[in-house]
């Protein structure tokens, strides 16, 4: 499949949401239960819900195929968090959720981001692995009354050597940035490692699960989006 790398641009909002469920429902399967995957994505997303996420600061990189539509789409929050990486069915296996992680990488160093972290499914941990990537932890988490897990990761740049990867997209606009955020500024993994706790980010996992750490990841899991759709 030919796909072009590309920032997300409003019109994507029903793709990104379609891909989103297909991708949970469809491709987390390798990984997980039939029951796991409806406690993650129990109904489809909106289109409103998809352009929310995509428009409040974080970068969005999309693969469009040859219909300019998305089949696959990963973003990168201003602390260094990669909040979600999809890919649509028809996408799966074909190397580019490894194009879409060049590509944000490569953002994050133009943007001096010192560190990445991330929690992963069990697919998405598999890619981020080949992409640098320690496990900080597996996480053990209960997504309306079903067990499931995920694993914080985390990865530090260095931003003094050389770097092979390129960016395939043009016309990059900068991330955001909020005077309050928490930036990231490790010296090695370890500091990396604190910042996932530090920051706690808690974006898609029931929140009352784990009080105290990170979570999340559509990368991993979407799983009770915002706690209140577990309640």
């Amino acid at each position: 499949m030919e796909v072009t790398i590309r920032a997300y641009d409003p019109r994507d909002a029903t793709d990104l949401a379609d891909v989103f469920f297909r991708s949970v429902r469809q491709v987390a399967l390798s990984d997980y239960t039939a029951a796991q995957v409806r406690a993650w994505a129990p109904e489809p997303r909106t289109a409103e819900w998809a352009h929310g996420e995509a428009s409040d600061g974080r970068l969005v990189l999309v693969a469009a195929n040859a219909d300019d539509r998305p089949v696959a789409y990963i973003d990168l929050e201003p602390n260094g968090h990669i909040d979600r990486v999809f890919c649509a069915p028809e996408a799966a296996g074909l190397g580019i959720a490894s194009r879409l992680y060049d590509a944000v990488e490569s953002a994050a160093r133009e943007q001096r981001i010192r560190s990445l972290f991330t929690e992963a499914s069990e697919l998405a941990r598999r890619l981020f692995e080949r992409k640098g990537f320690a496990v900080v932890e597996r996480q053990d988490l209960v997504i309306r009354g079903v067990a499931i897990h995920n694993y914080r990761m985390a990865k530090a740049l260095d931003l003094t050597a050389p770097h092979p990867v390129t960016s395939e997209w043009s016309d990059r606009p900068p991330i955001r940035r909020s005077n309050s955020e928490c930036r990231l500024h490790p010296a090695n993994l370890d500091a990396a490692a604190r910042h996932t706790r530090e920051c706690a980010y808690l974006p898609h996992i029931a929140r009352a699960q784990v009080p105290t750490t990170g979570t999340g990841s559509k990368v991993g899991l979407e799983g009770a989006d915002r706690q209140r759709d577990a309640e």
